[in-house]
């Protein structure tokens, strides 16, 4: 059977699978009421435990609306931390931690000596020329110490869009995800984030002493937009996988264990402007999936199923609304997760279109593609969804979410309602 017909034949079976979520069925999830302030347009979310109470504690990036590169402030500059106190009680870190302008993206990973979890921003615009922005954490101090990276002289050029007089409106690199992890095998955690104005790929390798050696770039066409890392082959050497958001491709990487990544394949994702991309065993078959979501009027997620190394012959097509050619849902950040802890991953999704969080409910029973997802829908009183993290935030044993909203500028949850 030609690998075109597999796509079509898998699109329409999921088309007919999520429109029969069953309006009896118990929802995984329930609104908290209480939700927390922080800084300006928080387009990014990510959780830890920070300060060793074991609650996750909740950070997000204040981007603020990006303006023109050329402009004394082209965007906000901070990240709010929120510290756990009791489950779903925070207490705001005062005062912010500042970034170089429109931090974008997160991670909380342990970078230095200490054993506690870092926060590591990468920043879109180079205004004052940071970005990244790191914060050691010296817990038993209370306090987060900011290490500041900045970008190279002789950087590739920019790529994307330019003013009515021809001028670049962003800057390079215009760093837009990243993801933290050991590359070269050298027990220091490495950092990788996409370029989105240049089209290039930026590796940070670790340094005992200052956290990250220089940056290097290579590049990847496309406008790369998202970025996970994960084991592709057979070797220990963690490799990459890239949503290219002008071209609508995913880009896999191979890396070689020192630090070095190579092209090794890229196709189309079945949608326009891929913003999300993570990597889970969806069907439980063993090998891994890529998750895609895009921002277009398809609205619509694609599960990649692994096949071989590099190679993901066959997708599901999962359309979120009615239509394919009217904006309902604008899909913005994605988690896939097993949520109900029956051995499947689900998948949820901040929408701000909608405005909500979608839930994709996996409710298969064997490793058969296409899996079975039962759609369910959440809306929150304020606020438009931008971000989304999930962790056990109250001890129950299961994940729960952590939305990061716009317009109100707040953080609310969606409380797991398995016990």
């Amino acid at each position: 059977m030609p690998v075109s017909f597999l796509y079509r034949l898998i699109s329409l079976s999921l088309i007919m699978s999520t429109a029969i979520a069953a309006q009896g069925s118990a929802r995984l999830f329930s609104v908290h009421p209480r939700s927390f302030q922080v800084g300006s347009h928080p387009c990014a979310i990510a959780l830890a435990d920070l300060n060793g109470d074991g609650i996750p504690d909740i950070v997000t990036a204040d981007r603020g609306e990006l303006h023109d590169s050329r402009e004394e402030r082209p965007a906000n500059d901070e990240l709010s931390v929120l510290l756990s106190d009791t489950p779903f009680n925070y207490i705001r870190r005062h005062p912010s931690l500042k970034t170089g302008f429109a931090p974008y993206a997160l991670a909380l990973a342990n970078v230095d000596s200490l054993k506690w979890p870092d926060i590591i921003s990468v920043n879109f615009h180079t205004g004052r020329n940071k970005i990244v922005s790191v914060f050691l954490n010296f817990k038993d101090e209370g306090i987060f110490k900011p290490v500041e990276f900045k970008a190279p002289d002789n950087i590739a050029p920019y790529e994307r869009h330019h003013d009515g007089a021809g001028e670049p409106l962003y800057t390079t690199p215009g760093l837009t995800s990243l993801v933290v992890a050991d590359f070269n095998h050298d027990g220091l955690r490495d950092l990788a984030a996409t370029g989105w104005s240049n089209d290039t790929i930026m590796i940070m390798t670790g340094h005992a002493d200052d956290v990250f050696n220089d940056p290097v770039f290579f590049p990847l066409a496309g406008a790369p937009r998202a970025i996970c890392c994960a084991h592709l082959d057979e070797d220990d050497h963690y490799d990459l996988i890239v949503a290219l958001y002008a071209t609508s491709e995913i880009a896999l990487l191979q890396g070689n264990g020192k630090g070095d990544f190579i092209e090794k394949n890229r196709f189309n994702s079945r949608g326009k402007l891929p913003v999300t991309v993570n990597y889970k065993d969806v069907n439980g078959d063993g090998k891994g999936d890529i998750i895609v979501g895009h921002a277009e009027a398809g609205d619509n997620l694609v599960i990649f199923y692994g096949d071989r190394p590099y190679n993901f012959s066959v997708a599901q097509d999962i359309p979120l609304g009615k239509t394919r050619d009217i904006l309902e849902y604008g899909i913005k950040d994605a988690v896939a997760a097993d949520f109900n802890d029956n051995g499947a991953v689900d998948i949820a999704v901040a929408c701000h279109a909608l405005p909500g969080v979608v839930v994709l409910v996996n409710e298969s029973d064997s490793t058969a593609i296409p899996q079975k997802f039962r759609q369910e829908e959440y809306s929150f009183k304020e606020g438009i969804p931008l971000s989304l993290a999930a962790a056990d935030l109250d001890g129950s044993g299961y994940p729960d979410l952590a939305v990061s909203m716009g317009t109100s500028n707040t953080v609310g949850f969606l409380k797991n309602n398995k016990q």
